[in-house]
């Protein structure tokens, strides 16, 4: 069965970030030596790079081992880099390629994207300017990783209505058109949109998000369709907006309630036209991405009110999938409860379960934060449960999260205590140690519950 919870592998992903780049493995042909010193010793602090002088030892040593970026000059003692780059894509079709020329005309440059290469600097070469362009290979490569993990999707579920949203998305994903998920905060909408692109013929390429009431109004259009170098101060190179690096893939523009009035016209010329103009740019640019919104807010009613332009809406609105509260489906909080136990085992080994009291505890609660409230509420239990099971006391509860039928709840937890209290043989001390409250606490409830 598909399941709902996502277990994003985090460790895994944030050490990729940072130790990417000491697995980066560089291939670096020049034959001038002075040059080639010049970018070893640039780039020799970040990435792992081994330097050549000719062509022919550069090849054979490519064709051998293991390497990601070819930086290589086009004019070569014993070849050119073009015919390099050709023969290394015969056989190694993945390799990055960066073209050093000393021409600084558009045709040398034209030529060299035409053979291939995904860049190329010109003479004198701008070590600063070529560590740029290497970064933003470096996070194609991560992307590209992050896609190919196999993330551990956990669609934990019981409910007919989870049943519903999964075999949605299912039929969603295989399609291409632009899906709009809403659901109140702590759902899962962010999961359900990986869940949709890896379900989907976009898996094997990237899935980027912009988390709209993160980003200051003034970046959007820099953030998401990239800029020019010179375009405003600051801007020393250009960079690819996540419009752009998601080509192939799919871009989650989360909480889309909160993106400016002055962006969403912007935003729909691209999702009409598939083309965007990057920040100092004089020309278009394309990208086939496909577009996934969320958002906690009803937008056609922000649309009725003159706070989100209709004809966005519309075009956003093709299909919507609608991700139902966690009190709405408490059919999957005691599964959710146990799948989130497994992900927080590693913070306590030695617990096995959680008693009937603790799950009935949680069957009455109302979720106002949803699963990611009973994430945190699991996590938390896990971290300060003494015994061999999550029980009442290392429970912590939201009070607006309480329903209407405290006095249920009152006696779930009255019922706690007796059962310890039947335990220790009514040795309150022993109880109280057990409950991980000091006597005179217990003492207190016991009155409060009636408790002779």
């Amino acid at each position: 069965m598909p399941s709902f919870m996502l277990i994003l592998k985090k460790t895994w992903e944030q050490n990729l970030h940072w130790s990417l780049r000491a697995m980066i493995k560089i291939t670096l042909i020049e034959d001038d030596k002075t040059l080639n010193k010049l970018i070893k010793r640039s780039l020799d602090s970040y990435y792992n790079i081994t330097g050549f002088y000719d062509f022919t030892t550069a090849f054979n040593y490519i064709k051998s081992s293991h390497t990601d970026i070819i930086i290589s000059d086009i004019k070569l003692p014993d070849g050119n880099g073009i015919d390099l780059l050709k023969r290394v894509k015969t056989f190694k079709s993945e390799i990055y390629f960066i073209l050093i020329t000393g021409f600084g005309t558009v045709e040398e440059a034209v030529n060299c994207i035409k053979a291939g290469a995904d860049d190329y600097i010109l003479k004198p070469v701008d070590p600063e300017l070529l560590k740029a362009k290497i970064d933003l290979i470096e996070e194609n490569i991560r992307l590209k990783l992050f896609a190919r993990e196999k993330y551990d999707f956990s669609f934990v579920y019981e409910s007919a209505k989870m049943t519903e949203v999964v075999n949605l998305a299912l039929k969603v994903a295989e399609a291409d058109s632009n899906v709009l998920i809403t659901g109140e905060t702590g759902t899962g909408k962010e999961v359900l949109s990986k869940f949709i692109h890896f379900n989907s013929k976009r898996k094997n390429n990237p899935f980027l998000q912009v988390n709209c009431p993160n980003l200051q109004e003034n970046l959007f259009e820099s953030e998401i369709f990239g800029y020019k170098k010179g375009a405003f101060t600051g801007a020393n190179a250009d960079k690819k907006g996540l419009a752009k690096l998601a080509d192939k893939g799919t871009l989650l523009l989360d909480e889309i309630g909160e993106m400016p009035s002055g962006f969403q016209a912007k935003l729909l010329r691209f999702l009409e036209e598939k083309q965007f103009i990057p920040v100092g740019a004089s020309g278009y640019e394309t990208s086939d991405v496909r577009i996934i919104t969320a958002t906690n807010k009803n937008l056609e009613e922000m649309v009725k009110k003159g706070e989100f332009r209709s004809d966005l809406y519309y075009r956003l609105n093709i299909i919507t999938i609608e991700i139902p509260p966690l009190r709405e489906r408490k059919e999957d909080i005691i599964p959710l409860t146990y799948f989130f136990m497994e992900k927080f085992k590693h913070l306590n080994k030695k617990i096995k379960d959680i008693n009937q009291q603790a799950k009935d505890i949680l069957l009455k609660y109302n979720f106002p934060g949803n699963i990611r409230e009973l994430s945190n509420i699991i996590e938390r239990a896990m971290i300060l449960e003494t015994t061999y099971e999550i029980t009442p006391s290392s429970i912590s509860l939201c009070s607006s999260g309480l329903t209407d039928n405290d006095i249920e709840l009152d006696k779930v937890i009255k019922h706690h205590i007796l059962n310890i209290l039947d335990k220790t043989e009514g040795d309150k001390t022993k109880a109280a140690k057990l409950l991980k409250i000091d006597r005179s606490t217990l003492y207190r409830k016991l009155k409060e519950y009636g408790i002779n």
